[in-house]
């Protein structure tokens, strides 16, 4: 399988050995890539309901040569990193190009891992899990979300037949969470202008979490404040260490932090930027900000969420008036239930990684994957923000 491959890793490894290896190229991953679309799969378990789901799951990305690899595996759960060392032990007792297996992370309580290696032992993609009583998913949608993640980040985009043999079935290139990021950028964009030593982001959900990295740049400490650990937990920005800022950008919106001239909640700034929660639905605010992010869209909130979903439907519509597409469906799921109810973050995340839209099409069509990005850019242009003096 690897044969004609060799050489480029041999390369890759030669760089490496002369310090002047600067990370992964693009031709090594889509090597990765089309050898686990043709290889045949190992998974090693003793478990036919693991073995069942991970079969159908392969499936969906087009990986029809699937075996199970029976061992007993609870052995494996003594070693470091259990999960590897079952996948790596499937080469002792069936003979296939990858190996896929999906156990313990490392120490009791630490969560799940999910990995493929290849024929040689070397790892092809990994993804972690947290333990059952966080994300509280059962068996099946766990290891269906894993398998999903595991081959989305080396670019496999899953494609089958649909429920008959007269269609297929397409998957966005991009997730629900891929679409929020987009909208929040277009915030973040007409706050560029904002510079200074310290920023403070007040209200994580859901633009917080994105709109301190595209602002990076331009303050030397960014902070974040959010009332909800959970909501905390999805971004990597320090808690505040003091109440004084050179700029705040609050985007709690409707019914969020109080803000008047220079303050926000406890917090103060020679400038408070306050998000203007209001659309079409004439949200009314007493904050009194030194600017307004003001939206110019026919929407009831300005919601980065709000925004999202709108923006999955309207994408499923569109798609749907393209002649081989027979439906849409919008892939959203109330992820803020995870966030805020069951106060997991990690399963909130997991809901939203998954692609926004699949359509069901005619197999004779000519429907190509770039349709999705195409209509998708055609509705965030319709969405503007603008800085307003308030």
């Amino acid at each position: 399988m690897w044969e004609k491959d060799r050489l480029l890793f041999k390369v890759a490894f030669q760089e490496s050995l002369n310090g002047v290896r600067k990370g992964d190229k693009p031709e090594e991953t889509a090597a990765i890539r089309e050898s686990i679309l043709k290889g045949k799969f190992g998974v090693v378990t003793n478990n036919s309901k693991k073995f069942s789901v991970f079969k159908n799951t392969l499936a969906m990305f087009g990986i029809k040569n699937v075996v199970q690899v029976d061992v007993n595996t609870n052995c494996f759960d003594f070693d470091q990193i259990p999960s590897l060392a079952k996948a790596l032990s499937g080469r002792y007792f069936e003979s296939c190009d990858f190996y896929i297996a999906r156990g313990r992370l490392g120490l009791p309580g630490s969560g799940a891992f999910t990995v493929i290696v290849d024929v040689y032992g070397n790892v092809a993609s990994a993804v972690s899990s947290p333990p059952h009583h966080i994300h509280k998913f059962s068996l099946e949608t766990a290891l269906f979300f894993d398998v999903f993640r595991l081959l989305k980040r080396l670019g496999i985009s899953p494609v089958h037949s649909g429920i008959t043999d007269k269609t297929r079935t397409f998957y966005s290139p991009f997730t629900v969470m891929n679409v929020a990021k987009r909208i929040s950028e277009m915030k973040a964009a007409v706050l560029k202008n904002f510079t200074g030593d310290s920023l403070l982001i007040v209200g994580g959900y859901l633009d917080g979490i994105f709109i301190a990295e595209y602002l990076k740049n331009n303050f030397k400490r960014i902070f974040l404040y959010d009332k909800e650990a959970s909501v905390m937990a999805l971004s990597s920005c320090d808690e505040p260490d003091r109440e004084k800022f050179d700029v705040i950008i609050d985007l709690t919106g409707f019914g969020g932090i109080d803000v008047k001239k220079g303050r926000a909640g406890r917090f103060k700034a020679d400038i408070i930027v306050s998000e203007d929660p209001s659309g079409s639905g004439l949200l009314e605010t007493d904050k009194k900000p030194d600017f307004f992010l003001k939206m110019n869209y026919k929407s009831k909130t300005s919601g980065t969420m709000t925004l999202t979903v709108q923006t999955v439907r309207k994408l499923s519509t569109r798609l749907e008036e393209l002649n081989d597409v027979l439906y849409a469906v919008p892939n959203l799921f109330f992820a803020e239930s995870l966030l805020f109810n069951v106060k997991s973050s990690s399963g909130f995340l997991d809901v939203m990684e998954i692609p926004a839209v699949s359509v069901s099409v005619k197999r004779d069509g000519d429907f190509k994957v770039d349709y999705f990005e195409n209509v998708l850019k055609d509705i965030l242009q319709e969405i503007e923000f603008e800085l307003a003096k308030a």
